[in-house]
């Protein structure tokens, strides 16, 4: 048996998108087939939100009037709240005029009950945009860094994207959405300019 170690000196992956790709993904996610896949995009990279977070996401957890939206479970099992940019709500909002009532999830399938599938289209709109070496996950990477590059402290990104660490910080879930409303507006502004 082969026993494989963890490299501590490695650094990971940490792909962050260029303006100018963030704006041709935009314009192609827009275009896509899949009607969701343009506004999982535009979350990814104003909220931080992991894919699954988003994937998983029902229509009850989603407050219009406080823009926010409330992720009952996230990667380290604990419940968290994101702040949701105009432009977010604005598409949301077009989503739910045009929700399968049957359905709890914002981005449902044609199913009744399952969730979409967007790899297709999301390996369609890098295609596209002409972007190469980019994952979903990179879009988390990205938020990070333009919200650290638009004044956030890395305590501020370590509550808008729930890292394990400053755990005492997480029962705080008014900070969160308050501190990163702000900043997740300026990123929407940003790249939707």
């Amino acid at each position: 048996m082969r026993i494989l170690r963890y490299d501590e000196s490695s650094s990971g992956r940490d792909r962050v998108l260029s303006e100018e790709e963030i704006t041709r993904l935009l314009a192609a996610a827009r275009e896509s087939k899949s009607p969701y896949l343009y506004c999982i995009v535009l979350m990814s990279l104003t909220t931080g939100a992991r894919q699954g977070e988003l994937l998983n996401l029902e229509w009850r957890h989603v407050d219009f009037e406080n823009q926010i939206a409330y992720i009952k479970e996230s990667k380290n099992g604990r419940p968290r709240s994101i702040a949701l940019s105009p432009p977010v709500i604005e598409k949301l909002k077009v989503l739910h005029q045009h929700r399968n009532p049957q359905n709890p999830l914002v981005f449902a399938s044609k199913t009744a009950f399952g969730k979409v599938d967007i790899k297709k289209a999301w390996q369609e709109a890098l295609r596209r945009a002409e972007i190469a070496d980019c994952r979903a996950h990179d879009m988390r990477h990205t938020f990070c860094t333009y919200a650290s590059a638009k004044g956030a402290s890395n305590l501020q990104l370590q509550i808008a994207t729930r890292h394990r660490t400053l755990s005492m910080l997480l029962h705080y879930t008014h900070l969160d959405v308050a501190v990163t409303k702000q900043f997740s507006h300026q990123i929407s502004d940003q790249i939707l300019k």
